[in-house]
């Protein structure tokens, strides 16, 4: 699995240094749509705004690309535009005017099966007491969960995802994701004891 996501990346990276970014944009949005915007929908916590969000993700991608320079991968870069866009559709409900992707049919029609695919799976997904329990915390709390446990990423990824922009080096990244780890065994106790309080008023 590491390995083919790897010589994915690998393929985007030779795709995108001769030119051909709407190729990479729609392989980008076919390859990882599908799990950022299931990200989406457990970090906002409402399958509607997951997918008005998803939309401004996917026009961060078209609008950035030109400029990204690979110093993560580019699932990590799609979770890091979705982690800005979320934070951006609080502070900003009605959204703001960006560049659209209107002009470029193969990009929308990429969007809009991921959204249509995904969204008919997270409809018809029964969800389990522990992702019920998830819903209660903050939402910079249910997103390292979902990074590191539901996307297996590593603690540099997810440091990479939580600092965005304001990653400075590799020493910045490599000390938050010290942090991070310590803040994710207190979420896990935090999880521990709302169970247990669950389960003592179910048996009261």
């Amino acid at each position: 699995m590491e390995g083919a996501r790897e010589a994915f990346e690998a393929e985007l990276h030779l795709l995108h240094a001769q030119g051909r970014l709407r190729e990479v944009a729609t392989r980008v949005l076919g390859e990882y749509g599908g799990e950022v915007l299931g990200f989406l929908a457990n970090v906002t916590g409402s399958r509607d705004e997951a997918s008005v969000v998803f939309s401004q993700v996917c026009e961060d991608l078209w609008v950035g690309l030109p400029a990204f320079r690979f110093g993560c991968s580019l699932r990590t870069w799609m979770y890091t535009l979705a982690r800005n866009a979320t934070h951006r559709a609080r502070l900003e409900p009605f959204g703001r005017k960006r560049v659209a992707i209107s002009d470029h049919p193969e990009l929308l029609e990429v969007e809009a099966r991921v959204r249509t695919t995904t969204l008919t799976y997270l409809r018809s997904e029964t969800k389990d007491r522990v992702r019920r329990l998830r819903e209660e915390l903050e939402p910079d709390d249910r997103t390292i969960l979902v990074l590191r446990i539901d996307r297996d990423m590593s603690w540099n990824e997810v440091a990479a995802i939580m600092l965005g922009d304001r990653v400075e080096d590799e020493a910045t990244r490599t000390q938050h994701a010290a942090w991070l780890r310590k803040r994710f065994e207190r979420i896990k106790e935090r999880l521990r004891a709302m169970l247990a309080r669950e389960e003592a008023a179910r048996r009261a």
